[in-house]
């Protein structure tokens, strides 16, 4: 992480499990592997319970260009929500990066991705 805080490319990696929500077909939802300190980041505090881990979710519409990041912290017996709005820089690499991802993974683009997925084809699935 840059000294403001802000994700670089090494702090993330995009898993090749990718879905395509069923109903207009236009954002995939890839999952974000943190390999940063969430809790200095996000302000919570996970470390403390070994029970205790966030989720990172990347919402991203290619057709629009949007980006969602949604979390989960995730606990033995509950779990809790929020979002968080990326800068542009992070919205970017992680835009990015799922792209990459689903050209090493599946030699498509995201358009593409999500037009197999509106024409009844399943790629990917988490």
């Amino acid at each position: 992480m840059k000294e403001n805080n802000e994700l670089e490319r090494a702090d993330i990696a995009v898993d090749r499990e990718m879905e395509v929500d069923c109903d207009i077909g236009q954002e995939i939802t890839a999952y974000i592997e943190t390999w940063f300190d969430v809790d200095k980041k996000f302000g919570i505090h996970t470390a403390d319970d070994d029970g205790t881990w966030l989720n990172m979710y990347g919402k991203y519409n290619p057709f629009e260009d949007t980006l969602r990041i949604e979390c989960e912290i995730s606990r033995d017996n509950d779990s809790e929500y929020f979002d968080y709005q990326p800068t542009g820089s992070e919205a970017q690499l992680i835009k990015e990066m799922i792209a990459d991802k689903i050209r090493e993974e599946y030699h498509q683009t995201p358009q593409e991705f999500c037009g197999d997925i509106q024409n009844g084809m399943m790629m990917g699935g988490m």
